[in-house]
């Protein structure tokens, strides 16, 4: 799950039409020493690298948590490596980049939001020639995959198959990220369905052979 994100993310930015053009190097944030990856930092700026991310799980549904650092260098001083001079990008640039390809987006299974972001003070960036900005990203809920075994699956009612024969006619409200809700679904089920504060943002309704 994090894996497919990890690089759903990252096929993202880099498709994007202004990273590509403006960005050198847009990758999975490298596993180095803190000195060798102070000097990767240098050589890849300006960069965006997706750090490897985390999830929380709530009624069995996982919401994701990721981060975009960004690195630009900072050889005119860390005011031009914040701002950019119109010619060297910055770290503010950096940003406006990742909220234009990422948020409000829907990528792999679930849509995606930036909830913050700050500049990295520390003097070892200084000391290194580059400024970092880290940005923050969460998903909406996505279902866990279960793993039904033999057990269970053989404890399951069985459906008579007088159900089945009378089985003519399927209808389904779709609701398309981002999601209204179960208190919503259950006025939309109700009979007849209430769509006072909210409606489905389509629906199915088919008929099948035999149904009159």
């Amino acid at each position: 799950m994090l894996a497919h994100a990890e690089n759903v993310l990252i096929d993202q930015l880099k498709d994007h039409r202004d990273i590509k053009r403006l960005v050198r190097t847009i990758g999975t944030l490298p596993k180095l020493p803190t000195d060798k990856l102070l000097q990767r930092y240098y050589a890849d700026a300006p960069a965006l690298y997706i750090v490897p991310g985390r999830f929380v799980v709530k009624d069995s549904l996982a919401t994701m948590h990721f981060t975009v650092a960004g690195v630009v260098r900072n050889v005119a001083g860390q005011e031009q490596a914040r701002k950019g001079d119109g010619i060297d990008i910055g770290c503010d640039h950096l940003i406006t980049l990742v909220i234009r390809a990422l948020n409000a987006q829907f990528l792999g299974d679930c849509t995606w939001s930036v909830t913050g972001g700050e500049m990295a003070d520390d003097e070892i960036f200084d000391a290194a020639g580059i400024a970092a900005v880290e940005i923050t990203l969460e998903s909406t809920p996505v279902e866990l995959d279960c793993n039904y075994g033999e057990a269970q699956i053989a404890n399951l009612p069985a459906l008579p198959e007088s159900e089945l024969a009378d089985f003519k006619h399927f209808y389904a409200d779709i609701d398309l990220p981002p999601h209204t809700g179960a208190p919503e679904y259950a006025s939309w089920l109700a009979e007849p369905p209430i769509y006072t504060d909210s409606q489905p943002d389509a629906t199915l309704d088919v008929q099948l052979p035999g149904a009159s």
